[in-house]
């Protein structure tokens, strides 16, 4: 039990909950892409590269994919990549109130073990959106399903009780904050998110369980 235990505090270690800042006022039914970068802390110093595709069918949906990865010396050996959507449920004099859900996967490496991770996240957005600027609140939650652990020879050598192979559940969180962003000429916004995270059930929570993103979004 010790064993799982720190196996789910390590992965709520690693886990993001990046979920990109869109300006639903700002979109122009010429402007199909956006790219974006983001920056900021999430349990680490955390940077993550997007694409997004306007694709407004029934209903403004964007789809996005995008790769994250923390600050350190072998940028290769943690990521986190995501594959989800956005979707605009209501809109009522600026007032609106939007859904995003994203499959996740996840890489974290040490001396001691190899782990790969099959999740997802999902939000929901309230707020007041104007063509120059928003503001909002959200309300989430991650969720890792499926861990796969492959451990070192020195692991092994010190733990011989130890086993490769799946793991589910492997844990998960919820997030609680505000985010808002700033139009910058035709094709440019500044976005900030802030907020609070909390382990779900009776995980021990982060060291600091918060979050903070800066953002730049350009539209093509």
């Amino acid at each position: 039990m010790k064993y799982l235990k720190t196996i789910i505090i390590i992965l709520m270690s690693i886990s993001s909950t990046y979920t990109q800042n869109i300006n639903w006022s700002s979109s122009h039914e010429d402007q199909r892409s956006l790219t974006y970068l983001n920056f900021g802390y999430d349990f680490g110093v955390v940077t993550q590269v997007g694409y997004g595709q306007n694709l407004n069918v029934l209903k403004p949906i964007i789809w996005t994919v995008d790769y994250s990865f923390p600050a350190g010396k072998n940028l290769v050996d943690d990521f986190k990549v995501r594959l989800g959507g956005q979707v605009l449920l209501c809109n009522k004099n600026n007032f609106m109130i939007s859904a995003k859900a994203y499959g996740v996967f996840r890489r974290h490496q040490t001396k001691l073990v190899r782990m790969a991770n099959l999740g997802f996240d999902m939000a929901a957005i309230i707020g007041y959106y104007k063509p120059k600027w928003h503001i909002a609140t959200e309300i989430g939650f991650d969720k890792s399903i499926l861990t796969h652990l492959k451990h070192s020879d020195i692991m092994r050598e010190n733990a011989s009780f130890i086993k490769d192979g799946w793991f589910s559940p492997s844990g998960g969180y919820y997030f609680y904050g505000i985010q808002g962003s700033k139009t910058i000429g035709n094709n440019c916004e500044i976005s900030l998110r802030v907020g609070t995270t909390n382990a779900q059930f009776k995980d021990e929570n982060a060291l600091l369980p918060a979050y903070a993103q800066l953002g730049l979004i350009h539209t093509l």
